[in-house]
């Protein structure tokens, strides 16, 4: 009895097997890898162009380049123009500067499916050097108490920071992304006039020891992205429903009547 059971379970894993190593072959099939360049793009922050329009105190109008490689590693290059008028509130002192920043560094794709939605950490690297002016109209001698306009323009700084980032980024339409992302600012090395310290700096923002700040990019990709690999687009789906029913619509009106039977057609003929 137990050597019959015994031989009865031998055959039932024996049916089983194939079954299963089937169905693993079938789990298993190699997932659809992105090319090693994946894609080229150029962005620029809309957050920046939006501040600046405005009228804020101060705004980093700035574009970026990258390269996508493997739609894991983005290296990119910033680049933009920071510039601010601060007035003194109750004083009538005025700070100004407006000069070039760069940033270099890498973004992370965290996503693990290749389906064009990015989940971005990622570090940046900036530096500027820049020249800042502080006037006074009305500044008040502390010698000699007379007042008398004070001006002092052409002072030279030098400044740079490290950037951590985390952000999104999806695709809207064809070659076109848009996304966000949040950084986390702190000062490398810094150098400054003795005659006063900067309240902004260009490409970092005020002049403190750490900063936040963000962009809002929209980004033109061009090359093999994630978009081949069955990501669809937010507004794409729209689109394709539109044009599915305009074509059904155009189908139905070029479809020709049903031909009538004979015996139908000579009975109307009859009548």
């Amino acid at each position: 009895m137990k050597t019959y059971r015994f031989i009865s379970i031998l055959l039932l894993i024996s049916l089983l097997c194939p079954v299963a190593w089937g169905q693993s072959r079938k789990d298993n099939k190699p997932k659809e890898k992105a090319p090693l360049l994946s894609g080229v793009g150029v962005g620029v922050d809309i957050c920046g162009l939006a501040m600046k329009a405005v009228g804020a105190r101060f705004a980093n109008m700035e574009v970026s380049g990258r390269i996508g490689l493997k739609e894991k590693y983005f290296p990119i290059f910033e680049i933009g123009i920071g510039e601010c008028t601060r007035y003194g509130g109750e004083t009538t002192n005025v700070f100004s500067t407006r000069a070039p920043y760069w940033r270099i560094g890498m973004d992370y794709n965290v996503n693990k499916k290749v389906n064009g939605n990015r989940f971005l950490v990622g570090a940046r690297y900036g530096f500027t050097t820049y020249n800042y002016d502080f006037t006074c109209p009305d500044f008040t001698d502390p010698v000699y108490g007379t007042v008398r306009p004070l001006e002092l323009e052409g002072l030279k700084g030098n400044n740079q920071w490290l950037e951590l980032c985390v952000g999104f980024e999806t695709r809207l339409w064809s070659i076109v992304r848009l996304g966000w992302n949040i950084r986390y600012k702190m000062p490398t090395m810094q150098s400054y006039s003795e005659l006063g310290t900067p309240y902004y700096i260009p490409g970092y923002g005020r002049n403190n020891d750490t900063a936040f700040g963000g962009t809002v990019n929209l980004t033109f990709d061009v090359g093999k992205s994630a978009r081949k690999n069955g990501q669809k687009p937010l507004f794409g789906n729209l689109f394709s429903k539109k044009n599915k029913e305009t074509k059904e619509i155009k189908a139905k009106e070029q479809t020709p009547a049903p031909a009538e039977s004979a015996p139908r057609a000579a009975k109307r003929r009859g009548q």
